[in-house]
């Protein structure tokens, strides 16, 4: 009796404290972003009018994450020119004066960047809107790692290799969230910008569980060159080894637009609502995010929504949210045990080797089944050593970094039960 009357009072107190926080349980999908900058560094905005674009275009939750700083402590912003100034006369026409902060520098003026945790007020609702704390820990020769729902700021970390470094920084944040007990996530970011990383510096990192597969920033080239493959290739390549040969767990593909221009729309420019991650928790806090991507419960996303996935084990189930005028193709995508996994060093004109991804069996990461329509299914056989879907929409991306995309959803990899 004592038993029931103490698990009584346990479920009252925390039923209790989710009211108090207006946390309910409203499972779904989540829309955010996890990569995106303010003048906290290199971003072309104040944090409010970033934070404040998301919430406007229907995210749920969004993460600052600005070069090698977290948004706190003491920041001025220069506004010393004509493109600064007039950035700086939308943020006080929204926010007033009585918010805005600013002092004469001699010739020109300075602002105050507010912290996180003095802006929060202004846009988080419970179940609509959460902001997560970040820092894109920035390294030499474009290695570059977004941490996600730090506590501390985290100093970029050197190492002999590449691989080294991601080792070195993905352990950092590791130990902080060890040392603090708080979830944190460590992603990969944008892999072929300035070419800087291949499927063999990054298929061997152990901890590593994110990395982008898809990038908004047009300068990133998602898709390769001449002599550097896609990141997409570069996902099937590095989770054929590790699943097969490494004995280390999946890596999952993030979508993110890394916007830095909140004025200037076009190709060229940074632009927000390029891609970002629907996550399916049962609560919109840093904790249940993390959680749920942490056991791949998510999809990346360029505008195509998915209304379900369902995987038993067996077969992988994809549900498309139709949008008139609009067909979708879904591709079962995978590489069969048994599949050559030796790769070959990619050779330029001269003879000389190129740092990029080696060239590997066309059977790695091969179309296994493709489907039309707004369901598709594809049952595994116990052969795969692993599976994921891509839905291919018809509607040409709107504001795109790149001539003609098309909207399109990655859905994570499984690993089905052997035979």
């Amino acid at each position: 009796m004592k038993q029931r009357t103490n698990i009584f009072i346990t479920l009252v107190l925390t039923l209790a404290l989710f009211a108090f926080t207006g946390c309910t349980h409203t499972t779904g999908w989540w829309k955010g972003n996890i990569h995106t900058h303010s003048l906290w560094s290199d971003g072309k905005d104040y944090p409010e009018t970033v934070v404040g674009w998301y919430k406007s275009n229907g995210y749920n939750f969004l993460a600052l994450s600005d070069h090698n700083i977290l948004s706190q402590g003491q920041k001025w912003a220069d506004v010393n020119d004509a493109a600064k100034e007039e950035v700086f006369r939308k943020y006080r026409e929204r926010f007033g004066d009585k918010w805005v902060e600013q002092q004469p520098i001699t010739d020109w003026r300075q602002v105050r960047l507010k912290p996180i945790g003095e802006f929060r007020c202004l846009f988080e609702e419970p179940n609509k809107f959460l902001l997560i704390q970040a820092e894109e820990v920035t390294c030499k020769k474009g290695v570059h790692l977004n941490a996600v729902n730090l506590r501390d700021p985290v100093q970029p970390q050197d190492g002999n290799t590449v691989s080294e470094k991601l080792q070195n920084n993905i352990n950092v944040v590791l130990t902080q969230r060890q040392d603090t007990g708080q979830p944190m996530l460590s992603q990969i970011n944008h892999p072929n910008w300035r070419w800087a990383l291949t499927a063999e510096d990054i298929m061997q990192i152990k901890a590593a569980r994110f990395f982008e597969v898809y990038n908004g920033h047009s300068k990133v080239y998602n898709t390769g060159d001449h002599y550097h493959c896609g990141t997409e290739r570069m996902w099937d390549i590095i989770l054929s080894r590790r699943l097969a040969e490494l004995n280390l767990p999946i890596i999952y593909g993030t979508a993110t637009d890394d916007a830095h221009n909140f004025h200037k729309y076009g190709p060229e420019s940074a632009n927000p609502g390029r891609g970002w991650v629907m996550v399916r928790a049962d609560y919109l806090t840093p904790e249940f995010i993390i959680k749920a991507m942490e056991k791949g419960d998510f999809y990346a996303s360029t505008g195509v929504v998915l209304k379900d996935i369902q995987f038993d084990g067996k077969m992988l189930k994809v549900e498309i949210e139709a949008e008139g005028g609009v067909s979708y193709t879904t591709q079962f995508i995978g590489t069969l045990k048994g599949c050559d996994l030796r790769g070959r060093p990619v050779i330029d004109a001269n003879g000389v080797e190129v740092h990029a991804t080696q060239v590997y069996s066309g059977d790695i990461g091969k179309v296994l089944a493709e489907v039309k329509g707004t369901a598709a299914s594809y049952t595994c056989n116990g052969n795969e050593i692993y599976v994921r879907a891509k839905v291919i929409s018809t509607r040409v991306k709107h504001n795109a970094a790149t001539a003609g995309e098309v909207e399109a959803a990655w859905v994570q990899p499984v690993i089905p039960k052997s035979k």
